[in-house]
Order: C-alpha cells, then structure tokens, then sequence
C-alpha cells in the first residue's frame, strides 16, 4: 500500500509538473494509474510462478516467505543406488560425476526467493542450473 501511495504522487507531481496546477489535483487518476500497475505485475508474477511450478519448482510460503523449491534430480542428477541405498554411479546434465559430489547434491536446497527474484542453495553447480531454467541471472 505504501508503494502504491508513492507510486501514485510520483505520478501526480510528474502531471502537475507537465500539465500545470497542483499534485493533489491529479492524485485520484494518479491512484487509479498505480493500483492498475500493481495488479499488471502481480499477474505477472503470478503467472511466471504458474510457469515455473510446471518447470518441477515447488512453491513454499509461511512467515512473510515465499520461495520455489527444486530439487537436484529436476535440475539433471541421475543416480543409480546400490541395495543399500548408497550411490553407485552418477551423472548430472549427462557429465559423470563422482558419487560424494552427488551425495551433497542430493543434499542441497536449492530455491528462488520470490520477492527478491535470486537463486539460493548449497551447491553452486545447482544455484546455476536453477537460475539458467528459471531464467534468472545468476
């Protein structure tokens, strides 16, 4: 709401200084113009977080947070387990990778801050194969 105001007497001094008169003179369409901008970008976001759920992310949200999950075998890990369930051979993005490596991949949490639009996690090969399928810049 408070953007909204901001955006909404930028937008009325930015016609005021155009047109003439005063700011107040032009807040009400001024308000009109930044609720619509508001809703814009939130269909938009909205829908780029439609697209990525379908891409394999999972959505979390709780205490102000809202974040896309993704895991390592979404992002191209391949593994084969032993009966033990340890790992036996893996590969990511169709490159060998050592059984260890895959294990911390495995591991890792890796996800999109919404609000910030940036890719976290605890490995760095997954944060950029997040953000070149979500289309972020790493």
């Amino acid at each position: 709401m408070k953007n909204v105001m901001k955006k909404a007497w930028s937008i009325a001094r930015n016609a005021a200084a155009k047109f003439g008169g005063k700011a107040m003179e032009y807040i009400a369409m001024a308000l009109r113009m930044a609720w619509e901008e508001v809703k814009g970008m939130k269909k938009a976001v909205i829908d780029r977080i439609d697209e990525l759920t379908a891409l394999g992310f999972k959505r979390w949200q709780k205490n102000g947070m809202d974040r896309l999950y993704i895991n390592a075998t979404a992002l191209g890990l391949n593994c084969t387990h032993y009966k033990t369930g340890n790992i036996s051979s893996a590969e990511f993005q169709g490159e060998s990778i050592s059984n260890s490596h895959a294990r911390q991949m495995l591991d890792a949490k890796t996800y999109i801050d919404v609000k910030l639009e940036k890719v976290f996690s605890d490995s760095n090969i997954l944060r950029e194969a997040a953000a070149k399928l979500a289309g972020l810049e790493d």
